[in-house]
């Protein structure tokens, strides 16, 4: 007898441990994955609230309405035409043909889903329509129109503005863009995907912030480590080239490669630090993450966990081959820098208000986590600085402030036959404003021209409108 009750105690506790277990995963897939799954159109509940609850209005950071809903029912939209596209995917629309668009990711919240017994209670005592709760963003709609309109009207991609110090996202333009008050516009198929989030590209020579970083973190000596670059240097079965070849740096130091973007020099890094260093800092930088942000919907940015070759590992280190990275994980990584190491998690809700009119919900910076050491930081930003200064980034320079910035130009054939994507990533070295971009345009060459040079629009609009 007392060893059938030793036994059924044992079960018991397996039992209620087991049931901890559960309601633990559920407790904490449901505060990470709450909006994904509220968001499925499978959602019976959520597809009967849209019909009968009035969505509740999304303003931007200054108060500004970018979607309501009127009298008669019918979902609305900023009267500024360029406002209202350039914030497109980012607002999303009621048909949810944006998918990451707040209207649909947010959609349980609009519709009231989320809101507090409190909020229910006013709007049955008031004998008041029955609506969701209204949702304040972290964009600044003035900063997205500006953006739109400067971006390279020929060229699709993206461009994206936080606060590195909070993770707020100021602003997160993709091109094309499409009209959410007029869906039944022909517009190309891409024109709702949100390239900031969605948008996995080859880095090219933004990835050597990654590179940098590992040789400094895994290599002693690295900072004393000098360089010869011909132009060209054979890895195995393949070579490394600069500029196709036809730019030899000749002698370097780290820094010198750094702000001439020297692939040779940071594909003999990248040989010498070999898969598994190099894998290691990639990770720490969020690589290979499976992102549950709670505001965004980020895709996750890649980096090859079984390389094959020397010539591939030596290509990776310079950004190229199977590394992938979304336009807004790279504002993060260059933001990163800029915060002493630490990346923040990214935030696009501001505050929720529900139907008394009192907040509900008011955002606080979170980290992401500590991806280098301060002092790595520290160098990489001296290194950043000179790019801009006297290096490959210079048009993204602005008068009075210290920009810090890595140009990169991504091959996307193999035969070289079609343009690289520009890209820039970069930083204000300044306390007032504490602002990280990141800018990726297809197919449109040199990173050190109009990325750069939209890069540094950004930024200085940033200072001016955002203050």
């Amino acid at each position: 007898m007392k060893e059938l009750r030793r036994n059924m105690r044992l079960i018991g506790t397996l039992l209620l441990c087991l049931f901890v277990g559960v309601a633990g995963w559920f407790g904490y897939t449901t505060w990470t994955q709450g909006s994904r799954w509220a968001m499925s159109s499978n959602n019976s509940r959520l597809n009967h609230a849209k019909k009968n609850v009035v969505m509740g209005t999304i303003t931007d950071r200054d108060g500004y309405t970018l979607a309501w809903t009127d009298a008669d029912g019918a979902r609305r939209y900023s009267n500024d035409f360029a406002i209202r596209l350039a914030l497109s995917q980012t607002v999303g629309d009621t048909m949810s043909m944006s998918g990451t668009g707040v209207q649909t990711f947010f959609a349980s919240t609009l519709v009231g889903m989320s809101g507090s017994v409190i909020d229910r209670t006013w709007q049955w005592l008031s004998g008041e329509t029955t609506r969701g709760d209204d949702i304040q963003l972290t964009v600044d709609a003035r900063l997205s129109g500006v953006l739109a309109q400067n971006f390279p009207a020929e060229y699709n991609g993206a461009v994206v503005v936080i606060n590195y110090r909070t993770g707020e996202i100021l602003a997160m333009i993709s091109m094309p863009e499409y009209d959410p008050a007029s869906l039944d516009t022909d517009v190309a198929d891409t024109a709702y995907f949100n390239r900031c989030l969605q948008g996995q590209y080859t880095p090219g020579s933004t990835f050597k912030i990654i590179t940098l970083a590992s040789a400094l973190e895994n290599q002693p000596g690295a900072l004393s480590q000098a360089f010869v670059c011909t132009g060209m240097r054979e890895f195995g079965n393949g070579a490394v080239t600069c500029l196709s070849g036809t730019k030899a740096h000749g002698e370097l130091t780290l820094k010198t490669a750094f702000t001439q973007s020297c692939n040779v020099a940071f594909a003999t890094l990248s040989y010498g630090l070999g898969q598994n260093a190099l894998l290691r800092t990639a990770e720490s930088f969020g690589f290979n993450d499976n992102f549950t942000f709670s505001d965004v919907v980020l895709y996750a940015s890649s980096f090859p966990e079984d390389i094959g070759s020397v010539s591939e590992l030596a290509w990776t280190g310079v950004g190229q081959g199977r590394v992938l990275v979304t336009p807004l994980h790279m504002a993060m990584i260059a933001g990163s820098v800029a915060n002493g190491g630490v990346m923040m998690e990214p935030r696009l809700v501001r505050q929720v208000t529900g139907a008394t009119g009192l907040p509900r919900l008011r955002a606080t910076p979170g980290a992401y986590k500590r991806v280098m050491s301060q002092s790595t930081a520290s160098i990489i930003g001296d290194y950043m600085q000179s790019a801009v200064e006297s290096g490959t980034g210079t048009r993204a320079r602005i008068q009075g402030y210290t920009v810090c910035g890595k140009t990169g130009s991504a091959e996307i054939s193999d035969d070289k036959t079609v343009e690289t994507n520009a890209w820039f990533a970069g930083y204000l070295a300044d306390e007032a404003h504490p602002y990280a971009v990141a800018v990726v345009l297809e197919k449109a060459g040199s990173g050190g021209n109009l990325a750069a040079t939209l890069a540094a629009k950004a930024l200085s609009e940033a200072i001016e409108l955002v203050g």
